[in-house]
């Protein structure tokens, strides 16, 4: 038996292009043992693979995912692809999709779909592995949304099996994370107390200039002067006369669109869409469209279809363009050498804006490991090698106080 064998082994469902198991992978005493996503384009794709993601999980972690639908695929068939026997698997972690109980769809207030029963599809592959830990990330709603029932038929189901369960909401810059992002955590632990983010951090606070998108950017360039090229982040793609010409008359620094609109000379510009709400004094519930990102505040979250400035504020500080690939990536908490090798240049934006940020995973994993040792990992255990995140960012909060 190899040391590699010996490592506690991670599942992940809903892999996609591996944000959450790259805060196990490289970690001492793990493995990345079986990884399972359709690759369906959400919300509105039809065929498998279309995204690709499995190949960007491939490329980064040396696991091929199974391309599979997890409303179809028994546990006991994951379990004999990937030789897992139930009682082995350290962590099971399963991020179902957050896109139909996330408030940024209005229709999901009154419409409960059928995507959201996968969170309760979970429960059928913990009861089968009997992971030391499971472990969810999803939208605050799954929590706090009007379609309760999803969460509170997994959470009652869990603490049958016998496990101690913790439900949070967190707003990851507090935890280093360039980036404004509120998501629910789920952990769930039936080897000890289940551990949470909060439990990790007390006692500290991160400098939030080390949060800003200025540091964020200003820490890539500092790694990308001594990297090779980086063929799969440097892209970002073209735009038309109009949108560039929209940019270009939009102000830096945290611009947007309704600052066009105030100008009688460039107001022509606006998009009909855009020209209507300003017309009729509605600026609607997306006013982050065509704008551009502060440099001295986190980024907005970054959406999956974060690969058109039309879609969020998205557009550089200063430069008139949308952020790269790499720079989207960077902010979204990935390591400065994570890939994204495939064709589709929006699959690999799709793929950043669906992910759980590695900077964050790279914690849990950390609280995983406290679940399951029973000590709490030191400071420099949380700190996720070659992102933006620093050692010297966590401060002591006492020492604040006490200065």
């Amino acid at each position: 038996m190899t040391a590699s064998d010996r490592d506690r082994p991670v599942v992940d469902l809903f892999s996609c292009g591996g944000g959450m198991s790259a805060g196990f992978a490289g970690r001492p005493g793990w493995r990345l043992a079986g990884a399972v996503d359709l690759e369906v384009a959400k919300p509105s794709g039809k065929e498998a693979g279309e995204t690709g993601c499995n190949a960007i999980y491939a490329a980064n972690h040396s696991l091929q995912p199974l391309s599979a639908d997890l409303n179809l695929l028994s546990p006991d068939a994951l379990m004999s692809k990937f030789e897992i026997t139930s009682g082995e698997v350290g962590c099971l972690i399963s991020c179902a999709p957050c896109t139909d109980f996330s408030r940024a769809n209005p229709a999901n207030h009154t419409s409960d779909k059928d995507r959201n029963t996968l969170v309760g599809r979970s429960g059928d592959f913990v009861e089968a592995m009997m992971p030391d830990v499971f472990v969810m990330e999803n939208a605050r709603e799954l929590l706090r949304g009007n379609h309760p029932q999803h969460w509170n038929a997994l959470k009652a189901r869990l603490e049958r099996l016998g496990y101690d369960v913790r439900a949070d909401i967190h707003f990851l810059s507090r935890f280093g994370l360039p980036q404004v992002r509120e998501r629910a955590l789920i952990v769930a632990s039936r080897v000890g107390p289940a551990r949470t983010l909060e439990d990790l951090w007390e006692g500290r606070e991160i400098d939030t200039s080390a949060t800003t998108v200025r540091t964020a950017l200003q820490r890539l360039a500092e790694w990308q002067a001594t990297a090779p090229d980086d063929p799969t982040g440097a892209a970002s793609p073209g735009a038309g006369a109009a949108v560039s010409a929209r940019l270009r008359a939009t102000p830096t620094d945290g611009g947007g669109w309704i600052d066009v609109a105030r100008r009688e000379e460039t107001r022509r510009l606006l998009t009909p869409q855009c020209l209507q709400r300003w017309t009729s004094g509605d600026f609607g519930s997306h006013p982050d469209v065509y704008g551009r990102m502060w440099w001295d505040r986190p980024a907005p979250t970054i959406k999956r279809e974060c690969a058109h400035v039309g879609n969020g504020r998205y557009a550089h500080p200063t430069e008139d363009r949308l952020l790269t690939v790499r720079e989207m990536a960077t902010l979204q908490g990935f390591p400065f050498d994570y890939i994204f090798p495939v064709k589709s240049v929006a699959n690999r934006y799709r793929a950043i804006g669906d992910a759980v940020p590695p900077v964050i995973a790279w914690q849990i994993a950390a609280c995983v490991d406290w679940m399951i040792s029973g000590r709490k990992p030191a400071v420099e255990e949380w700190v996720m090698p070659d992102t933006t995140l620093r050692l010297a960012d966590i401060k002591s909060v006492s020492a604040r106080r006490a200065a």
